[in-house]
C-alpha cells in the first residue's frame, strides 16, 4: 500500500502529465490503482518504432520515490530492442543502480522513449516466449508454504520414528533378551538410530530457515542449495532403510517385523524424492523473481553481478559447514568418542573451537573484505581436506571394521556420507574463497552497504510524524547517501566522481 509520501508525490505527477506538452507521445491510460499505473508511449518519427505505440506498466513501491518503480512493457507489443527483453523488462540503468528520486513517470517514460530512438536496428529474435511478467507472483508464497509443510510433515514422521525405535528397543529390553554383552551393543545402535533421527528433525528446521533467508533476501543460489540439501536428505533416508531392510545389523532386527516402522521409512524415503520433484519445479520459477531482484539492486554492471554471485556461492557454502560440521562434530561426541580416549580431549579442545573460529572469520572476512583474513580461511579450509581425508581412511580402516569394539557398526554408513559432504564442502568454500580474494574492491561492499542503508533511512523516515516531514518529497537525504554510494563505488574501482 502507498505512504503518505508516495502518495503526495504520485498526486503531483498526476498532475504534471495533465499539463505536459509530451501528451502526443506520452499518455496515461489508466491510473485505478494508486500503486499501479498503464502509460502508452508512442514512438517517435523518423526512427525505427515510429508510429508503433507500446504500453508501460509502472508498479510502485510503498518507499517511492526513495525506491525506483518496477517498469515493464505490457501486452502484446513488446519493442524488439537489444536492451528489451521478450518477457518486457528493460536493461535501463536509471531503473536500477542509478535511480534518483528526482525521476518522474514522465522523465522515465522519455528516458525509454529515447532509448528506443537512438537504436539503428531490432535485434532478430528467435520463436519468441511469453515470459512471466513483472508482477506478483504467488510463487514465493507457494514456495515458503510448501517448505513449511514440508518440514511439519517430516518432523511429525522423524519424531513418530523415532518413538518407534524407542519403544521396540524398550519392548525388546523388556521380554527378549537378558544377555549383557548383546543389550550393550543393542543399545549402542539404538542410540545411534537417534542421534540421527534428532539430525533429520533439525535438518528440516534449518531448510526453513534456508528457505526463508533465500525469499527474503531473493538469493536465486540459495534457492539451488536448498533442493541440494534435499537430495541429501534423500540420501540419508535410503541408506536407513537399507540399514534397516537390507543389510540389517543386530539392533536393526528388531524391527524386522514391525511393519510400522518399515511402513514409516518406506512413506519417508519416497516423500522426501517427490519433495524433490515438487522444489525443483518451484525453485525453477522462484528463481526468475530471485535474480531478478539482484538485477534491480545491483543494476546491469556485469563486473558487480559476477562478484556478488561469487560473494552468495560463499555465504551459502558457510551456511552448508556450520549444519554439516555441526552433525559431524555431534555424531562424532555422541557417538564415537569416550571419555578416556585421547582423540577426544583433542576433539573437544582443538577441532571444535577452531571450527567455530573458522567459520566465523570467514563470514567477517566476506562481508568485510578482508583480504589477509580471508586468505587465512582458505588455507584453514585446505588444511581441513587432509583432516577428513584421514578420517575417511580411520572409518574404513580393515583393523576396525566388523570386529568386536568397532566404534562405527551400525553408524559407518550415515558417518561415511557426513565425512564426504563435509570434505567436498571444505574444498568447495576454499576454492571460493579464493575467488572472492579476487574480487574485494570491486564495488560489491559499497553496494551492500547502500542498499542497507537506504532502507535503514526509509524506516527511520517512515517512523516520523507526517508532520516532520519537508513540503517537498525529493529530500536530500536519500539524494546525500546515493552520491555518497556512487562516489565510494568510483573509489573503490580507481575513478574519481565528477563534481
Amino acid at each position: 500500500m502507498p505512504t503518505a509520501l508516495s502518495t503526495k508525490r504520485l498526486m503531483r505527477e498526476l498532475g504534471q502529465m495533465s499539463k505536459s506538452s509530451h501528451g502526443s507521445h506520452v499518455r496515461l491510460v489508466n491510473c485505478e490503482k494508486m500503486d499501479l499505473w498503464s502509460v502508452a508511449i508512442l514512438g517517435a518519427e523518423g526512427t525505427l518504432y515510429a508510429g508503433e505505440e507500446f504500453r508501460l506498466q509502472f508498479r510502485f513501491p510503498a518507499d517511492y520515490p526513495l525506491e525506483s518503480p518496477e517498469v515493464v512493457f505490457v501486452g502484446k507489443r513488446v519493442p524488439v530492442h537489444p536492451h528489451v527483453y521478450s518477457n518486457g523488462h528493460i536493461c535501463l540503468s536509471i531503473l536500477y543502480q542509478q535511480w534518483s528520486p528526482a525521476l518522474t513517470v514522465e522523465a522515465v517514460c522519455l528516458s525509454i522513449l529515447s532509448m528506443l530512438s537512438s537504436c539503428t536496428h531490432k535485434m532478430v529474435l528467435g520463436q519468441r516466449k511469453l515470459s512471466a511478467q513483472l508482477r506478483k507472483s504467488t510463487v514465493p508464497t507457494f514456495y515458503i508454504v510448501a517448505a513449511l509443510l514440508l518440514a511439519a510433515a517430516f518432523i511429525i514422521a522423524e519424531s513418530y520414528i523415532l518413538y518407534l525405535t524407542k519403544d521396540g528397543y524398550d519392548v525388546a529390553k523388556r521380554e527378549l533378551w537378558q544377555i549383557a554383552d548383546v543389550q550393550k551393543a543393542v543399545s549402542t545402535s539404538i542410540t545411534t538410530y537417534m542421534v540421527y533421527n534428532v539430525l533429520f528433525i533439525t535438518a528440516q528446521a534449518y531448510i526453513v530457515f534456508l528457505c526463508a533467508e533465500a525469499l527474503a533476501n531473493q538469493d536465486a543460489i540459495q534457492v539451488i542449495v536448498v533442493v541440494l540439501f534435499y537430495f541429501i536428505c534423500t540420501v540419508y533416508t535410503t541408506t536407513r532403510y537399507i540399514s534397516f531392510y537390507v543389510w540389517p545389523s543386530l539392533a536393526a532386527r528388531l524391527f524386522t517385523r514391525d511393519s510400522n516402522m518399515h511402513l514409516m521409512q518406506i512413506t519417508v524415503v519416497a516423500a522426501y524424492a517427490v519433495a524433490l520433484v515438487a522444489l525443483v519445479v518451484l525453485s525453477y520459477r522462484l528463481k526468475k523473481d530471485a535474480g531478478w531482484g539482484v538485477f534491480k539492486r545491483l543494476g546491469a554492471d556485469v563486473v558487480l553481478h559476477r562478484a556478488y554471485k561469487w560473494h552468495q556461492c560463499l555465504a551459502i557454502l558457510l551456511k552448508m559447514d556450520i549444519y554439516f560440521i555441526g552433525s559431524y562434530l555431534v555424531q562424532m561426541s555422541a557417538l564415537v568418542l569416550k571419555a578416556d580416549d585421547t582423540e577426544t580431549w583433542l576433539q573437544i579442545t582443538v577441532f571444535i573451537p577452531f571450527s567455530i573460529m573458522v567459520i566465523f572469520c570467514a563470514f567477517y572476512a566476506l562481508h568485510g573484505e578482508r583480504r589477509r583474513l580471508m586468505a587465512c580461511v582458505a588455507a584453514c579450509f585446505f588444511l581441513s581436506i587432509g583432516y577428513f581425508v584421514f578420517k575417511i581412511v580411520r572409518v574404513c580402516s580393515p583393523d576396525i571394521m566388523h570386529k568386536p569394539g568397532d566404534p562405527y557398526e551400525d553408524s559407518r554408513p550415515y558417518f561415511m556420507i557426513t565425512i564426504v559432504v563435509c570434505l567436498v564442502l571444505v574444498l568447495a568454500s576454499g576454492a571460493v574463497s579464493v575467488v572472492c580474494i579476487r574480487n574485494f574492491d570491486c564495488g560489491l561492499k559499497e553496494a551492500i552497504f547502500y542498499d542497507k542503508l537506504k532502507r535503514r533511512h526509509l524506516r527511520m523516515y517512515l517512523a516520523e510524524p507526517a508532520a516532520a516531514h519537508a513540503e517537498s518529497v525529493d529530500d536530500e537525504v536519500p539524494l546525500l547517501v546515493l552520491n555518497s554510494h556512487r562516489a565510494s563505488q568510483a573509489t573503490a574501482r580507481g575513478r574519481f566522481p565528477l563534481e
